[in-house]
C-alpha cells in the first residue's frame, strides 16, 4: 500500500483531473465509520450554499458498479437497490436536489456527472483509497473510540493502509465522538498541521417527505422517542450491529426478538417472508430495521406490521462553522 501511494506521489501511476471541485470523503480503517451521513451532510451543505454537487460512489455489489449509471437525478431515481448497491441507493432516496451516480472508475463516472449535470462540486463517497482520481480536499474519518482499529493491517487487523497515509488527508474528522481531543495521540505524528472535528451519530427515524402521496425522497425525520415503550423485533445488516440494537434500547423499546447480518447483506424473498413470519409471532409492535437495510426491502410493502426505519445524521461538537469555512475556501466560495 506504501509503494501504490508511492507511485501515485511520483506520477508513475497516473492520477486524472475532473473540470471541477472534488471532495473525498473516506476512511483508514474498513467498517462503519460514518462515511455515508458525512457524504449526505457535505452535500446537503454545499447544496445549500447554492452550489449544484453531484455524489460518486462505488456501487459496492450494485449491478451498476462495473459499468456506472445514475441512481438519481435529483429529482427522480433512476436505478433499482439492486443496480445502485445499498449505500448510493440510500443516498439517492435520502439526498433531494443532488444527483448521485455510481462506478467502480471514478474518473469515468465523475465525466458522466460532468456531461449530464455540470457540477461545480463532486463529492466522492469511500474514496481516500481511490488516487487514480485527484481531489481538492480529502476528509478522512476516524472513530473516536478505535480510530486505528486494533492496529494491524488487513487481514490481521481492520485498517487498509498504514497509519503513515494519513499524511494525505487535509483534515480528520473523529465521529461517534463522546469529547473533544484525540484518544490517541499517535495519530497526529503524520498530521501534525491538519484541522481536527469531533462529531456524532444521532439517531432518527426516517420516513416519506410527502403528507399525501409517496415520493421517493425520506426527507421526514423524527427522534427515536417514538420507539419508547414498544415491543419491537430488530434487524440489521451493518459493520456493528450490536451498536445498533444498543442505541434501540437505550431509547426505550423492548427488544423482544433480534437478527444480525453481514454487512451489504442481500435479503431474498424466501428470507423477508421469514424475517416477518418471526415478527407475527414474536407478538412485536413494530420490526425496526436501518435505513440501509430498509431500502432494500420496501419493495415489498404494504407490511402486515409496522415498520421502522432508523437513520444517522452527524452532529459537530463545536466547530461546525470551522468546518463550513474549511469547504468554503477549498471550493473558494464567497462568504
Amino acid at each position: 500500500m506504501r509503494l501504490r501511494a508511492r507511485l501515485y506521489e511520483i506520477g508513475w501511476l497516473p492520477s486524472r483531473t475532473l473540470p471541477c471541485r472534488v471532495i473525498s470523503i473516506g476512511n483508514i480503517c474498513v467498517g462503519g465509520t460514518g462515511k455515508t451521513p458525512m457524504t449526505i451532510f457535505v452535500a446537503r451543505t454545499i447544496r445549500n450554499l447554492g452550489y449544484r454537487v453531484v455524489v460518486v460512489s462505488r456501487g459496492y455489489h450494485g449491478r451498476m458498479e462495473t459499468t456506472g449509471g445514475i441512481v438519481s437525478d435529483g429529482q427522480s431515481l433512476l436505478a433499482t437497490v439492486d443496480d445502485a448497491g445499498d449505500e448510493p441507493y440510500l443516498m439517492a432516496r435520502v439526498l433531494k436536489g443532488v444527483p448521485v451516480i455510481v462506478g467502480s472508475r471514478r474518473y469515468q463516472a465523475g465525466l458522466l456527472a460532468v456531461r449530464r449535470f455540470d457540477p461545480e462540486v463532486i463529492v466522492l463517497d469511500d474514496a481516500f483509497q481511490h488516487l487514480a482520481l485527484k481531489r481538492d480536499l480529502d476528509l478522512v474519518l476516524l472513530d473516536h473510540q478505535l480510530p486505528l482499529g486494533n492496529g494491524r493491517m488487513l487481514p490481521r487487523g481492520t485498517l487498509r493502509e498504514p497509519p503513515t497515509a494519513l499524511r494525505r488527508a487535509h483534515a480528520l474528522v473523529f465521529t461517534r465522538s463522546r469529547e473533544h481531543g484525540p484518544r490517541k495521540r499517535s495519530i497526529f505524528p503524520w498530521t501534525p498541521r491538519r484541522p481536527v472535528f469531533y462529531t456524532t451519530h444521532t439517531p432518527v427515524i426516517r420516513t416519506d417527505g410527502a403528507s399525501r402521496a409517496r415520493e421517493p425522497f425520506l426527507t421526514r425525520v423524527t427522534d427515536l422517542s417514538l420507539l419508547k415503550g414498544r415491543k419491537v423485533f430488530a434487524f440489521a445488516g451493518l459493520a456493528d450491529n450490536e451498536q445498533f440494537f444498543a442505541t434501540l434500547e437505550a431509547h426505550g423499546c423492548e427488544m423482544i426478538c433480534r437478527r444480525s447480518f453481514n454487512d451489504h447483506h442481500y435479503y431474498g424473498d424466501q428470507e423477508i417472508d421469514a424475517l416477518l413470519e418471526t415478527a407475527q409471532a414474536s407478538g412485536a409492535d413494530s420490526v425496526v430495521t436501518t435505513l440501509k437495510d430498509y431500502v432494500k426491502l420496501a419493495h415489498r410493502g404494504p407490511w402486515p406490521v409496522a415498520w421502522i426505519a432508523v437513520d444517522v445524521e452527524i452532529n459537530f461538537l463545536g466547530k461546525g462553522a470551522d468546518f463550513r469555512q474549511l469547504l468554503r475556501e477549498t471550493l473558494r466560495l464567497p462568504e
